[in-house]
This record gives C-alpha cells, sequence and structure tokens, in this order.
C-alpha cells in the first residue's frame, strides 16, 4: 500500500500520514488513526472508479478541510 506524508497547508500545518491503495485510505497523525475509508462505496465512488489517485486526493482534501477529523 502506498504512503504519503502530507503537511496541512492551513491551520496548524500538521503533518499526516497517508496509506492509500484502490477503494480505501487510512490517515494518521503521530501514530493515532484519524480517519479510515476502507470502501469507496461509504464515501460515494463507485469501487471500479476509485484509483489509488482518487484516494490519495480524496484523503488529502479530507486533512485540508478536516472532513470527518479534528486537527
Amino acid at each position: 500500500m502506498p504512503v504519503l506524508e502530507y503537511t496541512r497547508s492551513k491551520g496548524k500545518g500538521l503533518t499526516y500520514l497517508i496509506e492509500y491503495d484502490r477503494a480505501e485510505y487510512f490517515i494518521e497523525r503521530d501514530g493515532v488513526l484519524k480517519k479510515a475509508m476502507p470502501d469507496a462505496i461509504v464515501a460515494g465512488v463507485n469501487p471500479s472508479e476509485a484509483t489509488p489517485e482518487l484516494m490519495r486526493r480524496m484523503a488529502i482534501a479530507d486533512i485540508e478541510a478536516l472532513i470527518g477529523m479534528e486537527e
């Protein structure tokens, strides 16, 4: 599963670890799971369209907007 360190551009500018793959992604900060999207259908994405690239972009959007998590 690919891994990406991403630093939020707003707020406190904290760094998050994103693990992503086809149809799923997980966001951690300081070893604590902040958000899990283990199934693309939950996010309203057709699994056949849920590429790793799309999951990475969705995770980054969640971090920037703090969707479903606290900073």
